[in-house]
């Protein structure tokens, strides 16, 4: 009976032991450990973000969701969603400040800490919230939570979507209609262009290429005639230069009897030069010649004169006083 019970004893402290040791382990340490809450507000939807979630910096774990709410205003009924976090001093550290020192959140806010909600996995749409410093941006802190507050920042295609809903849409789309439909109507004329074109250009290339047919047909005759001319030169060239050669020795000949003619002449001219020089007989007896022959001239002048006046001379006699 004393062993029975003492088993039973036994079971009991060992699953208790396991119980604070799961339970130690599931929180993290967190029973030994001061934790610091925090409050993050939320304006738009927390959509994928549970409790329990993990509260990161760049990446590293600081802390987790503990709970999350909602707050409506009874005049306005505006909406806003507090997110409590733990946050675990021992996870940051300052290098001048020793391992000790506090963590004071209402410092960092001022100095730039900021939260953002991100998406944790695309598959599961499940979120977490990342602290960062953004010192650039402001502090609007929404107040009330009696824990210090972390301002949120807005989601990193927050401000391309109030961009676009800024946007005049319909106006844009009428505009894209309108231009859609010029566009349809500017590629419509384009295609009748292009169509007119085409049956031009093809009409064209097959001018192009009867008159290619035509000139190679003009340019074959043009090379048969060519050549035909060629070929009669050649011969022309061949047969000229036999007569030439056939008649050289004839052409010598009548050179150098052309050139003995010539000196001939030269001889004869020069003897005619002799005889007609002043002071030479022959020139005198020319002379003489000359004058007789004028004389005579003349007496036949007067004689045909008489003639003319009076024809009967010729039988009677020139019987002038």
């Amino acid at each position: 009976m004393k062993r029975h019970a003492l088993l039973v004893g036994s079971f009991v402290i060992g699953a208790l032991v396991l119980l604070v040791i799961g339970i130690i382990w599931l929180s993290g340490n967190a029973l030994f450990h001061q934790e610091l809450r925090a409050a993050v507000y939320f304006k738009g939807s927390v959509n994928g973000l549970y409790v329990g979630a993990p509260v990161t910096f760049r990446g590293v774990p600081v802390g987790r969701v503990e709970s999350i709410g909602i707050e409506v205003d009874d005049a306005t009924l505006n909406a806003r969603i507090p997110v409590y976090v733990s946050l675990r001093p021992d996870a940051v550290q300052y290098s001048g400040g020793g391992k000790d020192a506090e963590l004071d959140l209402p410092a960092l806010v001022q100095r730039g800490l900021r939260a953002r909600l991100l998406a944790q996995s695309f598959v599961t749409g499940q979120k977490y919230i990342e602290l960062d410093f953004a010192p650039d941006t402001p502090a609007v802190l929404a107040g009330g939570g009696g824990v210090p507050e972390i301002p949120a920042l807005g989601d990193r295609f927050d401000a391309l979507i109030d961009q676009v809903a800024e946007l005049p849409l319909r106006e844009t789309v009428q505009d894209l209609r309108d231009t859609l439909r010029t566009l349809q109507q500017t590629l419509a004329a384009t295609q009748g262009s292009l169509d007119t074109t085409a049956g031009a250009i093809a009409q064209t290339v097959d001018e192009a290429r009867s008159t290619l047919r035509t000139a190679s047909a003009a340019l074959v005759a043009v090379q048969a005639d060519t050549q035909a001319t060629l070929r009669a030169m050649t011969r022309l060239a061949q047969d000229s230069g036999q007569t030439v050669q056939q008649l050289q020795t004839e052409l010598a000949a009548t050179l150098q009897a052309a050139r003995r003619a010539a000196e001939s002449a030269q001889t004869a001219i020069d003897r005619v030069s002799e005889m007609a020089a002043p002071g030479a007989p022959l020139r005198a007896d020319l002379d003489g010649a000359v004058r007789d022959l004028a004389q005579a001239a003349r007496s036949l002048r007067t004689w045909s004169e008489v003639l003319e006046e009076r024809p009967n001379a010729v039988i009677f006699g020139n019987d002038t006083p």
